[in-house]
Formats: C-alpha cells, structure tokens, sequence
C-alpha cells in the first residue's frame, strides 16, 4: 500500500485543533489510496545478482478470501458426487487433484511476488471467476464412466489454459520489475513464463480430444495430470536452482498451513449437517450424539496433531519444497478422513436401521413359520418403523418395495421349515433377497443423498459403496499419520537432530499406520464390514487412535524438555566449576610468582 512521505502529513496535537484526529487517521494510513500496481523487489545488487521481494511473513486476507473457493469446488462436487465405486472414487481423486495443483501453482506465485495493488486485486477477481468455472466443471466430472460430458471437458480445458494464461501475465510483470534491478534472475523467470505457456497450449490442444465424435476421450484423461506433475516439477526446481527465488524466507509454511485449516473446517460443515441428517426426524439420540461426537474429536484431534507440531522456523530450502509439494497426498487422506467421516456415520446410521428391518423379518419367517396375509403384515410393519427422510426420489421407489412384499406374501410356503436350510444369522430364503437389497437401496438412497438411475437397483449400488467408502475412509487415515510421520522427519536437520519426542511420535504414527492397513485388509469379508459398520465402531477406534497419539506427545515432550534442562544445567554447572578452576590456579601461580 502507497506511503505518504512524512513531510505530507504534519502531526497536529489533538488539543491544539480541531482537525487533528483526520491529520492522525490519515497519518496512520487508513485512508491512504491503493496504488495501481507495485513492484515486489525491495532492493538488488546488480553485479552479484543478489535480489531482495518484498517477501510477507504473514498470509493476508485475500489469501484467506481465496481458499474459500477452493472449499466451494469441493464442497460443491461432494455434494453431487456421493462415492459408491472404483469410478466414483477416481474421479473425485482426479478432480481434487486438478484444483489443488491449480492453487498450488497460485500459491507459489503469489508467496513470493504479491503485493497488495489495483492489479493483484484484479488478478485475484479474475482467479475468483476461473475457480467458479471449476464448480460448474465439478458438477458433472465423471470421466471414463457413461456419464461422462465431453462438452464440460473442453470447458475444463478452456479454464485450465486461462489459469495458466493468467500466470503467464503475472510472471511476465514479476520479470519486468525484476530485470530493472538485475538481469541475473531473466533465465528463470522466462522459463516459468516459458513453462505456463506450454502448459496452458498443452491443456487448450486438448480440446478436440473431447468432441461429441470421440468418444469417452479415456486415453486423454492422463494428459490433464501429466502435465500437472511436470509444472510443480519445473517451477519448484527453478526455485532450487536459483536461490534468490526460493520460498525460504516467505509465508509458504504458514499458506500450507491455513489451507490445512481450512480443509479441516470444511468437515465441521459437514459434521454439522450429519447432525440434521441423524436426528432431523427422531430428536436426540444417545447413540447418534455419540456418533458425532466422535466426528468432532477427529476433527479437533487432526488440528492438534498438526498445529501443535509446526515446521522449525528454517529446515532447508529443498526440503521446505519437498514439504510443501507432499502436502497434497496430505490434503488428499485429510479431505477423505473429514469427508469419510461424514459418510461412515451416515453408513451407520442405515446399517443400523437396516439390521433392525432385517431381523424382524427374519423373526417372523425363519423363526414363526408366517405366511400369507401375517408375513405380509409382519414385514410391512417393519418397513413402516423405517425413519427415513421424505422426498420425491424415495417416494418413487417405496412402491417397488411394498411389490416385493406382496410377492412374498403371495407365495404359498415361502417360510415352510422345509424351506429353512440355512442357521447362519444372516440367512433368509432365496425369495427374501430382492427385498432386503430393496429396503438398503433406498436407506441408501435416503440418507447419502445418492439417486440411481432407472435401470439400475439401489440395492445393487449400496453393497459396493459401503466397500468402497470403508476402504477409502482407512487408507485416508493411513495416509494423514503417516505423513504426520515424514513432515517431523523431514523437517529435522543436522543442528537440530531427532529427541525422544521425535522418535517417539514417529513411532506412535507408524503403529497406527500400521494398524489402519490391518483394519483395512477386512475388506476382504463384505460380512466383517457391514458388521463394522453397523457397530458404529470405526469413528471411535479413530478418535481412539489419534487420542492416543496425543497422549503419547504430551508425555515425551514433558520428557524431552526436562532432558534438554538437565542437559544446559549440567552445561551451565560444568562450565561454572572450569572457570573457577581456572581463576583458582591462576592465583596460585600468581601468589608463587
């Protein structure tokens, strides 16, 4: 922001006149007009190519302001794209992976060359608007699925190359106010301009891939990620080749980590709709308050485990790069333990519902021989005791389940304990089987929000996304301790080697790794999930684990801190004593001499 030189402005004592408090408002510079652009080099030494920016060490509130979009997006494509398969799952991966290296990029920009001006501003609007036709991309990105949309993948194609086409204009003022102070840093900087160019031709190129004549444009998709990876690449080893563009002495860890923040606001969101959606009918439940608190520990726990273990002020200027870039792995397993969550609570919930339909059903064939009029009445009455929320997609599909209560009601001999060949809990005579996947198609459909289309059973969709979703939600977590793990090994150096708190928190993050690989490998049972899932015990082990994580912290850093005491007391001690033997015989010597 513009300065006003001090000989402008002449401080007025407040009792001496009446106009004094506006002389002071604006001295202050709350009034100071917004320059139209600034320079973001402070100072440059043109024989040694030594360049100082105008580096911040705090992010500012349009930083802030920005993030929120990328919440938006992805808030928006979670609503319209619930994960029930492989598909649904990569094209949530893909899309996520799309935005946030697209921010990334903004990021690295603007930790080292933005200053508050007229222009950034409209940059920033401009990215704004860009990040808005992300949403609209997001709504319907399916890609390798049938219902993949060609036209809304030219459109992603159109946004990516104006991202890059914006980041060329930035770079190319960066480059103009730079090379009037030195010409040392001209190759790197046009090399980046270089780079988005060829990017941003790259994604525009792609555009006829995805005509309406080509197809579901499968063998294209992988371009879109190929290049994302070659940017990150290109622009982070710039920065490590030449230092004077590193991220060293600017906000970076600080943007990493509000973004982080931000993440993990985005499950309070949804925590507080998983509220409505629990209880929004039944009033307060125990269980289901249990339930969410559980949501809200995981939630609070993340934030610890992250804020209260920051990066050390300086740990290298390749390792501060290689930490920021593994944040997306990162920002990856976070959105899928605060999402996931969401969505375990919600399997629960039905599950549960499910479970209790299921064994009144049971009951009455298996164990009271009902047929006719009485089984019909008796599973009619189960169905009716369902809590489900009322809309016009489920409103649809309840008549297809009252047919298949009527078809079983209307074979003769369908529970005869000739028929009853099975003691497993779970078993029903075959005729029962269209039913049961009926009734957890639409629990499914109720409560995650999901509509299938007209040729396909929701039954037949709930059985994989409960894998899909138990899998998912475990590796996620797998991958939060486990980079929880790498940022304290990474960002360790030799002048500040590992302590006991160090080992023993990688320690402690390597054994829930572990066991999050072992829990996930009951995925091999489809039976042990539903009754995982259906205890409601999965979001307590993960609060669990990460409580116990905790606990463990706090007690080796007590323990490393009294360590380091005792360590500069003895020091202190030691050098005291040296010293005093030292003044000791140099007065002997002198009383001899």
């Amino acid at each position: 922001m513009a300065k006003l030189p001090s000989s402008q402005v002449r401080r007025v004592d407040s009792d001496s006149s009446s106009i004094s408090w506006g002389l002071d408002y604006l001295q202050e510079e709350k009034i100071a007009p917004l320059t139209w652009i600034e320079s973001p080099v402070s100072s440059a030494d043109e024989d040694t190519g030594e360049i100082r920016l105008f580096v911040r060490h705090n992010a500012n509130t349009i930083e802030l302001f920005s993030d929120l979009f990328f919440v938006a997006n992805l808030e928006t494509f979670t609503q319209t794209h619930s994960i029930t398969d492989l598909s649904s799952l990569a094209a949530y991966l893909g899309f996520f992976a799309i935005i946030w290296f697209t921010w990334f990029q903004i990021t690295l920009h603007d930790v080292r060359f933005s200053i508050d001006s007229g222009y950034e501003r409209m940059c920033k609007i401009l990215q704004f608007c860009l990040f808005v036709g992300f949403a609209l991309v997001g709504s319907s990105f399916s890609p390798g699925t049938k219902e993949h949309n060609n036209a809304n993948f030219q459109l992603l194609c159109n946004i990516l190359f104006a991202t890059r086409l914006l980041l060329v204009a930035q770079y190319s003022v960066a480059l103009h106010f730079v090379r009037k102070k030195t010409k040392a840093l001209n190759w790197p900087l046009s090399l980046t301009i270089v780079l988005f160019i060829f990017s941003g031709g790259s994604f525009y190129s792609m555009t006829p891939a995805f005509s309406p004549e080509s197809g579901n444009g499968l063998g294209i998709y992988y371009v879109w990620y190929i290049i994302l990876v070659i940017e990150v690449a290109i622009t982070l080893g710039l920065s490590s080749i030449w230092r004077n563009l590193s991220f060293k002495h600017t906000h970076l860890t600080e943007r990493m980590g509000l973004f982080t923040l931000v993440i993990i606001g985005e499950g309070a969101i949804g925590a507080t709709k998983v509220v409505g959606v629990l209880m929004g009918d039944t009033g307060l439940r125990l269980d289901a308050c249990l339930v969410v608190g559980c949501i809200v520990f995981i939630l609070m726990f993340n934030w610890m485990l992250y804020f209260d273990n920051p990066p050390e002020c300086k740990f290298g200027t390749v390792r501060q790069q290689i930490w920021a870039v593994l944040h997306f792995p990162f920002h990856l397993g976070m959105i899928g333990v605060v999402e996931g969550s969401q969505q375990i609570a919600l399997a629960w919930q039905v599950l549960s519902y499910f479970s209790d339909f299921f064994s009144s059903v049971r009951n009455a064939c298996v164990n009271e021989h009902q047929d006719g009029r009485a089984l019909t009445t008796s599973i009619t009455t189960a169905f009716e005791k369902l809590n489900m929320p009322n809309s016009a997609e489920i409103r649809n599909l309840i008549p297809f389940v009252y047919q298949e209560i009527y078809k079983i009601g209307n074979t003769t001999n369908i529970c005869a304990p000739a028929n009853i060949t099975g003691t497993d809990s779970l078993f029903v005579p075959p005729g029962f089987e269209r039913l049961t996947k009926s009734v957890l198609g639409v629990l499914f459909e109720s409560y995650n929000g999901v509509t299938s289309d007209g040729d396909e059973d929701p039954g037949e969709i709930a059985h994989p996304a409960y894998s899909t979703v138990y899998i998912y939600y475990w590796s996620s977590f797998l991958f939060v301790v486990a980079f929880f793990a790498v940022f304290i090994l990474i960002t360790r150096h030799k002048d500040r080697p590992l302590n006991i708190f160090d080992k023993a928190a990688v320690a402690t993050r390597g054994v829930a790794a572990l066991f999050a690989v072992g829990i996930a490998a009951g995925a091999a049972s489809e039976k042990f999930i539903f009754a995982y899932l259906k205890s409601g015990a999965t979001l307590p082990t993960i609060a669990a684990l990460l409580l116990v994580i905790l606990a463990v912290d706090r007690f080796t850093k007590h323990l490393s801190a009294k360590t380091l005491r005792r360590n500069l007391t003895e020091g202190s001690e030691f050098w005291e004593r040296g010293l005093a033997e030292r003044q000791l015989i140099e007065s002997s010597l002198a009383g001899k001499s």
